[in-house]
């Protein structure tokens, strides 16, 4: 069935409506950084937390999604990113602690890399 991976699944009821029409969700970075709402999940082996986090942890708009999505299916996309229309720091690379994230039962962790060079607007 494959796996869900939606920047605006932040809900316990968004995490159950996913598991349904798939076998593991993917959730956003940022909700690494709120325990309460991880250790409250049931299904802790059908989730899958990010081990580190780039410039998407602070992105107000993450335009870039559907474009790294086009691009991944090689039809031509060009990339987008929001960072030329709202300035913003970029903390670079951030690794997580995954220890505490160990601890409350999870088990599946997605590992970026980052791009080599700076991101430009679209």
């Amino acid at each position: 069935m494959g796996y869900a991976s939606y920047a605006h699944i932040n809900t316990h009821k968004k995490i159950d409506e996913a598991l349904e029409l798939y076998d593991t969700v993917v959730l956003p970075m940022k909700t690494n950084e709120d325990q309460e709402f991880l250790a409250a999940i049931d299904c802790k082996d059908r989730i899958t937390l990010f081990a580190n986090a780039g410039c998407a942890l602070t992105c107000p708009s993450k335009i870039c999604y559907p474009s790294i999505s086009k691009m991944n299916k090689f039809n031509g996309a060009e990339f987008c990113c929001s960072r030329s229309m709202k300035e913003r720091e970029i903390p670079g690379m951030i690794d997580f602690d995954l220890d505490p994230l160990i601890e409350l039962g999870f088990r599946r962790f997605k590992m970026l890399r980052s791009a080599p060079g700076a991101i430009t607007g679209c």
